[in-house]
């Protein structure tokens, strides 16, 4: 079936019958006529970060050197869990 010019659409807001070209799809997913259109709220939309603000450091924290467990210097006791 071939797309025709003449095809019709519902305004998914008012109900009206406009042409399908006619319609957009809004944020919110509706497909709605250019009188019922509304564009986002800019609250909406989340900030803007720049690049490397909030991004971790790498090696942020210091090495630390690894714990050995030793079988009777260090031993670990049920109460130490």
């Amino acid at each position: 079936m071939q797309w025709s010019p003449y095809t019709k659409g519902e305004c998914q807001r008012c109900g009206f019958k406009k042409n399908l070209r006619d319609l957009r799809k809004e944020w919110t997913g509706l497909r709605v006529c250019g009188s019922c259109w509304d564009p986002k709220p800019e609250e909406l939309t989340p900030p803007r970060i720049p690049a490397g603000e909030g991004a971790p450091k790498p090696n942020a924290a210091p090495e630390t050197a690894p714990t050995f467990i030793v079988p009777g210097v260090n031993d670990i006791r049920p109460e130490d869990l």
